[in-house]
This record gives structure tokens, sequence and C-alpha cells, in this order.
């Protein structure tokens, strides 16, 4: 499951959606550099709130019902169509967002042997080689979002059996607004994947 992503800088992102996309998008209210975000870190998403389009504060995780210290960070797509409720439902429905990052990352089945004879998973780096950044479905609920997952594309499925659920520049009004059920398959989807050089 994804468990990391590279927030850009602001003045990066704000270009992007802005004079890129030509977004209406409300001023953030302060700087913020590039960084790396984890589980259970705060990070800006982009939604729809009271009639605007704006970066609004949220912390990546929803708490689980069953353990309140653990965090639910990744939410399958798919569950939204199950017959049985979900802890996602009403997000699915009425509280999407997007996650707008550098990159996003990911461990693959391999284990590489490190100089100390220790054992690590090769992690892998992903991003939209097609445009400057990447945009990533999300859900959200109060001051808590989710990133959302589908099925991998081809990219994506010798190293994990679930992936983001990528967003081309063209989709993200039918992600935040619309009926979202064409946008499961992202088969068509362009990824470019490099390993990651552990330290």
């Amino acid at each position: 499951m994804c468990n990391q992503f590279t927030l850009p800088t602001y003045s990066l992102l704000k270009k992007y959606l802005q004079t890129e996309l030509a977004l209406p998008l409300v001023d953030y209210e302060q700087d913020f550099s590039s960084h790396d975000i984890f589980p259970g870190h705060t990070a800006p998403v982009l939604l729809y709130d009271h009639e605007k389009l704006q970066l609004v504060d949220k912390t990546w995780g929803y708490p689980s019902p069953v353990d309140a210290k653990k965090l639910l960070f990744n939410a399958r797509i798919e569950r939204f169509y199950e017959a049985k409720p979900s802890l996602w439902d009403h997000s699915f429905k009425r509280q999407r967002c997007l996650i707008v990052c550098q990159s996003f990352y990911e461990y693959g089945p391999e284990r590489i042997k490190k100089a100390n004879g220790r054992y690590y998973r090769q992690q892998y780096q992903f991003y939209n080689e097609h445009e400057p950044l990447t945009l990533v479905a999300g859900i959200y609920d109060q001051d808590r979002f989710s990133m959302v997952t589908t099925a991998p594309n081809k990219t994506m499925a010798p190293i994990h059996q679930r992936m983001p659920l990528v967003i081309e520049p063209n989709e993200l009004r039918r992600w935040l607004f619309q009926n979202f059920t064409s946008l499961i398959d992202r088969s068509q989807i362009q990824l470019t994947a490099t390993k990651v050089t552990s330290k």
C-alpha cells in the first residue's frame, strides 16, 4: 500500500494549477517547501469547498474504527461498489479531493542485501511522465484524508498489487463532481518508475 508521497513546493503547485491547468484556485495562506508526506502527517489537499477550489490542510489517514491508534490511509475504490457498507461510503459520495504530488512511492517484492548484512525491500518512485506534477484521487472526512487505490496498471503490476488512482488533468472535474466509475481502470495511465537507492 502506498504510504509516502512528495509534496511539491507551493510555488510549483500554484503554477501548475493556476497557470498550466487554468484552475480558479484560492490563494493558500502560507508558503511551503517540498517534503515527503507519510501517514499521520498533515498536507494541503485540493478540494471544492464553499463553492471554491482550494488547498485545505488535512491529516493523512482515517482513524480505524477497530483500533483508534491505527490509521487507514488507503481506500480501495472498489469498496464503494460493494453491497456491504464501509467506512469510506460517505466520503466517496460527497467528499472527494485531489492529492497534488511530485511523486509517490511503493515497495517492490525484491529483497536487497545491504553492506551490513541486513535485507531491505526495494523502493520505487512513480510519477506521471507527461505532467510536471501528479494528481492522485483522494477522499476526506473532516480533518482527515485517504489516498484512493485501484488495480495496478502494467507499470505497477510487477511491483505491487495495488496503485494510487492517478488522475489526468482532463479528468479532474469527473473525480471531484461527477460519476467516477470510468476512472477505476487506470491501464492507460503512463507512469515512470525508478528504483530508489538505499542509503
